[in-house]
Formats: structure tokens, C-alpha cells, sequence
């Protein structure tokens, strides 16, 4: 018989872990930020675009992990490190500050000047297109696009069902598709 009648279903919410020396969490804290930090990185900006600053979702996102940090397992943690950034994300986009910074260096790196620029142009109209998603369709978007997560941990990420999930994504890629369709050239 089984003693533990929550054993089949998945836990919910990031894992406690409260055996660590301070020490050796903030160690571990540590180097999962220098390890995901670039990841991170990359989340925010996907979500925030240019209405904010990704650097400063993140930096927000670990200052309240690091307030934090004894109740959680740093051994794995990835899912709660991009979960804490995406909610940051979302939190900022719901309530927004009185002055935004706006990204003002392109990220392209061609060899001719020529293809720069077309890359350029189509990177900066895909991060348009994504900017102009609702809230919650970028960031399963953008976790399901650029972090290759599994639906299951989308929805552990946003909070929300996997059926929800699944939805979001479909609605954001018939979004974006319809953005960027003066963009692609369509093939006959």
C-alpha cells in the first residue's frame, strides 16, 4: 500500500532545502548565477523588450532569490532561477515604472555589411512582432521558442495549465506570423 498518496502527482513550486551551510548556499547561489546568467539574460530581454531594462529584471529577480536564498536547493537550479526571471518580467510589464531604458545596441555579428543590416532589420522586426505579443503569449513564446522548455515546465513557469500553455503558444505564433508576414517572402 502506498503511505504517501501525494507521491504520483508533481511537486509544485521550487523544491525547499534548508540542510546547506549559509556558506555553501551562497556558494552555490553563486555559481548558478555565473553558470545561467547569459540565459537569464536572453529571457528577459525576449519578454521585456524595449519597454525595460533586462538587466534590471534580473538583477531584481536574483536580489529577491538571493534575500531568499536558504529555503531553496542550488544544486539544480536552473527552472528556479528562469522562473524567477520570467515572473519579474511579467510583474514589471503588469505594473510598469515611471522611466523605462530602451536597448540601444544591436546584437549583430556578420561578416558583410550587407547581410548585417538584413539580419539587423529582421532581427529587430522579430523583436517587434514579439513585443507586441500579450504578456503572457511572449513568455510562452519565448520559453517554448528560445529555451526549448517542455509545456510542463511552461506551465510551471507561468503559473498556468498545460492546456493554457499549449493555447498561448498557438495564438502567439498566429500572432507573429501575421506580424512578420510583410517581412518573409512566401513561397508558391
Amino acid at each position: 500500500m502506498n503511505d504517501s498518496p501525494q507521491r504520483d502527482q508533481p511537486e509544485r513550486g521550487p523544491k525547499k532545502f534548508q540542510t546547506a551551510s549559509p556558506q555553501v548556499t551562497a556558494e552555490l547561489f553563486d555559481k548558478a548565477v555565473r553558470q545561467h546568467s547569459r540565459r537569464l539574460l536572453a529571457i528577459a530581454r525576449a519578454i521585456v523588450g524595449n519597454r525595460a531594462s533586462p538587466e534590471d529584471v534580473v538583477q531584481q529577480a536574483l536580489t529577491n532569490l538571493y534575500q531568499h536564498r536558504m529555503r531553496y536547493d542550488w544544486r539544480e537550479p536552473g527552472g528556479l532561477l528562469k522562473r524567477a526571471v520570467v515572473n519579474e518580467a511579467l510583474r514589471l510589464l503588469r505594473h510598469p515604472r515611471m522611466s523605462l531604458v530602451e536597448e540601444d545596441h544591436p546584437e549583430t555579428h556578420s561578416n558583410s555589411p550587407v547581410q548585417g543590416m538584413i539580419d539587423s532589420e529582421l532581427t529587430q522586426q522579430v523583436r517587434k512582432a514579439i513585443s507586441r505579443l500579450p504578456d503572457h503569449f511572449r513568455a510562452a513564446l519565448v520559453l517554448c521558442e528560445y529555451e526549448n522548455l517542455s509545456y510542463v515546465e511552461i506551465a510551471r513557469s507561468l503559473g498556468a495549465s498545460v492546456p493554457q500553455v499549449k493555447t498561448w503558444i498557438h495564438r502567439a505564433r498566429r500572432q507573429m506570423e501575421e506580424m512578420l508576414r510583410p517581412y518573409v517572402k512566401v513561397r508558391d
